[in-house]
């Protein structure tokens, strides 16, 4: 049964029932704010009915909330640059002081404490002890310690540990001290801190917001002056090479960043909305490009088949999945795991991602006519081992590539489908004839991204009853027990999850798929079959990473319902 919320009596309400002021003495002063618009609390002040000390020590007794009369003469610096600045001035709270794993913060506007209370723990990752404060004191405050200062994000890193890779031009360096330069860097530092695969600014009417996709989810950073949004669009197009002066147009671009020893890739994407520009950032680490099949958490199960898949000579390996879910990291630790000096290993992508040593790729162009279909072509003369093709998209594409896997090649791909066995009427649905599809086709890794608990604040629990047979007979060598999401701690920002990892099924195309797939067996037949054969599905496979602690029943229930 839901608690209910506590009911946030009207200020006067309140001071009338407290014996601070008359009912006469408030409807003068409600008849004062139907002239004037101000708070009645100003109002009230103004008329010298009550003082401001009077009402926020009736509002601490009311609703419980301690109060702070004398202010701290100076601010942590640490603390202050916790909380964006935009942050401070939306909440109407100011951080003072830490203790131990909480963080003291002080407000004059007890009905924001809700609010307030989860935003901070959110940006943070620490519980806050929420003072009340007269408003007077607020803006005393807000003037000495917070007002005039850089907005805390971008002040968290030296602008100068920045170093941009980028052919230096003098408009790019120009006024690197500028607010808008420091404030774009820290956007981006702060997403590489959180790990975000994602930065999102999107402004809407009166403000811009800031937000980055972590482990998979978006979470909202900050927000600031719908008037700075122009001076940071063009500060992210002057970065990524794009026409500034073009506004009206989808533009997509990159810029790449070394920070603290990293370097990082940006791919930019810009597109005209009501409000302006919405601006995306991909954000890839270079250092992925050498990701390695055992680091992706594939369980030791799929690993094997995945490994007995590549040793294959020839035929095609399909990575699906949705938008997101891991599919070309995956397919840079096969071509990792299968590159040698004695193998000419050709790739076309779109986008190439992921720069990978002693490896041939190209990058795709539609608007020059340099497709897919059209790589594969010129492949075919260039005496290829094995091929990548970044996704399967369309009949000649597809059609190529199983010329390639027919002639000798190892080809790799990914379509974009919701289990292993759908690939084969996604391929029929293209226009492939199924004798071609069979004939061709090895194996097809269907795969998801779930997130990991939080190893510092995971709680370990007892196996829940409905599940405990199941897991009795599918693995009798882990012990019965659940790992379920602690309360948060400042490792994953409060969330319980920090980093991702893959569960996937790997659907193997042996004899009896291929003569089903001939004789026309569709998605719901392959998979039974595949069952039959041994194929671990992918709930299974991600309920095995529950036992283990690796990730929660929710996560696994999240992404693969429905598969």
């Amino acid at each position: 049964m839901a608690l209910d919320k506590p009911r946030y009596k009207r200020l006067g309400e309140i001071l009338v029932e407290k014996g601070l002021i008359t009912k006469e003495e408030l409807i003068k002063a409600l008849d004062e704010q139907r002239k004037n618009r101000k708070a009645i609390g100003e109002i009230l002040v103004e008329m010298g009915i009550i003082t401001w000390e009077e009402i926020t020590e009736a509002l601490s007794q009311q609703y419980n909330i301690p109060m702070l009369k004398d202010p701290p003469r100076a601010i942590p610096v640490d603390v202050l640059r916790g909380i964006p600045k935009a942050m401070i001035d939306e909440l109407r709270a100011i951080p003072v002081d830490k203790k131990d794993d909480k963080i003291v913060v002080v407000t004059d506007s007890v009905y924001n404490i809700s609010r307030i209370t989860s935003e901070i723990k959110f940006l943070t990752g620490k519980d806050p002890v929420i003072y009340l404060i007269t408003p007077t004191l607020f803006s005393l405050m807000y003037e000495q310690h917070v007002k005039g200062a850089p907005m805390a994000l971008a002040e968290e890193i030296p602008v100068e540990q920045f170093e941009i890779v980028e052919e230096e031009t003098e408009e790019t360096f120009a006024d690197v001290e500028a607010p808008v330069v420091r404030m774009v860097n820290a956007i981006v530092q702060k997403a590489v801190q959180m790990e975000a695969s994602d930065i999102h600014i999107e402004p809407f009417r009166n403000y811009v917001r800031v937000r980055y996709r972590v482990d998979g989810l978006l979470r909202k950073i900050t927000d600031y002056s719908k008037s700075q949004h122009g001076a940071v669009a063009t500060r992210i197009k002057i970065m990524s090479g794009l026409d500034i002066s073009e506004k009206r147009l989808p533009q997509d671009g990159k810029f790449y960043m070394n920070i603290q020893g990293d370097q990082y890739d940006f791919r930019v994407s810009t597109m005209p909305s009501v409000h302006g520009e919405k601006i995306v950032m991909r954000i890839l680490k270079v250092s992925g490009a050498y990701k390695q099949l055992e680091e992706l958490g594939f369980s030791e199960f799929n690993y094997k088949h995945i490994s007995n898949l590549l040793k294959r000579p020839n035929g095609i390996i399909l990575v699906t999945g949705p938008t997101g879910s891991g599919k070309s990291t995956t397919l840079v630790a096969m071509i990792n795991k299968l590159k040698d000096v004695t193998l000419n290993i050709i790739t076309a992508e779109d986008p190439v991602e992921y720069t990978i040593d002693g490896v041939t790729q190209c990058q795709v162009n539609p608007e020059i006519g340099l497709t897919f279909a059209r790589y594969l072509r010129s492949f075919l003369r260039q005496d290829p081992d094995i091929i990548m093709v970044g996704e399967m998209r369309d009949k000649e594409t597809a059609g190529l590539a199983i010329e390639a896997s027919l002639t000798g090649h190892l080809v790799l791909s990914t379509l974009h489908t919701n289990s292993a066995a759908a690939a084969i009427d996604r391929m029929v649905n293209m226009g492939i004839d199924r004798h071609m599809i069979a004939t061709s086709l090895i194996g097809v890794i269907s795969q998801r991204l779930v997130r990991k608990l939080c190893e510092n604040c995971r709680i370990k629990t007892e196996l829940r009853k409905e599940y405990t047979e199941m897991w009795k007979a599918a693995f009798p060598e882990i012990e019965p027990v659940e790992y379920v999401a602690g309360n948060g701690c400042a490792e994953c920002n409060g969330t319980g999850y920090k980093g991702r990892v893959a569960v996937g099924e790997v659907l193997i195309v042996n004899r009896d798929v291929k003569d089903l797939i001939v004789s026309g067996g569709g998605e719901r037949e392959i998979y039974d079959l595949a069952l039959r054969m041994g194929m671990r599905p992918m709930f299974i496979d991600g309920f095995e990473k529950v036992l283990k602690g690796i990730t929660s029943f929710e996560e696994v229930l999240r992404v693969t319902t429905g598969t």
